[in-house]
């Protein structure tokens, strides 16, 4: 699709050490696109290679589970030019069934009457456009999340350095959570990075949310009939609230 709609783009692929043959399959059918190859330390840690290798003065990070069609990125380069103040733009994603895609209902508001760019708390690191120049004073993701929260760290960060974050109303297909295996380590690598989240950015709320979530993880062992999610919650207790915040729980 984006050979199809952006043939004059610059496109990297940023492998994570797979081994179902897809960086082979690239090389061999896509030889525009330029293939790294890089160890499995997490989502941020692919992405920052991606974007310093990346050329242009726009860049786009997108997960393999999004669906580009044709003006997808114009719309977001257009509203970031529209607004010199904004270093990250991202789309209304929509699932296959037509919805769109749930972030909490915290975040459910953003998308009320949503008729042209928006300043919000975040947006979702399955698509996101940025300026290579705020880049510079941004900087990258923070590697120290391996699997979730590192788009939500990134947004707030930019905010904190004065930039906007805007929610575009685009629609864009994302399959979401496609490529994400029944593994519980990635159910408790998410309650890590939100805990490493909190308490890098809200101190004072921290111990609060440590709590909670000591408390979900003991009434989900007990209620949760998923045997891999229950496996999940044990290791959030045994990992995660027991201090290990800063070492990731994958791969």
């Amino acid at each position: 699709r984006i050979e199809a709609h952006y043939p004059e783009a610059e496109t990297l692929v940023v492998d994570t050490a797979s081994t179902d043959g897809s960086p082979d399959w690239v090389e061999q059918n896509h030889p525009n696109v330029r293939l790294l190859r890089v160890p499995n330390r997490g989502y941020a840690f692919a992405v920052n290679r991606g974007l310093e290798a990346a050329t242009r003065p726009y860049v786009v990070e997108m997960n393999s589970d999004v669906y580009l069609n044709a003006g997808d990125l114009e719309v977001l380069q257009q509203a970031l030019q529209a607004h010199p103040g904004a270093a990250l733009a991202g789309p209304a994603l929509q699932t296959p069934a037509g919805r769109l895609q749930s972030h909490g209902p915290l975040y459910a508001p953003n998308y009320w009457n949503l008729r042209k760019p928006r300043a919000v708390r975040w947006v979702s690191g399955a698509l996101i456009m940025t300026r290579k120049g705020a880049l510079e004073e941004i900087g990258g993701m923070d590697e120290r999340f391996f699997f979730y929260n590192e788009d939500l760290e990134w947004c707030t960060r930019a905010r904190r350095k004065g930039w906007q974050v805007l929610l575009v109303p685009r629609r864009v297909l994302h399959l979401g959570g496609s490529s994400t295996p029944q593994d519980p380590r990635f159910l408790a690598e998410g309650y890590r990075g939100g805990l490493l989240f909190s308490r890098d950015y809200y101190p004072a709320l921290h111990g609060l949310h440590q709590k909670a979530v000591w408390l979900e993880a003991r009434l989900r062992i007990w209620l949760d009939p998923d045997p891999t999610r229950r496996a999940g919650y044990r290791m959030i207790l045994d990992k995660v609230c027991r201090g290990g915040l800063d070492r990731p729980l994958l791969p």
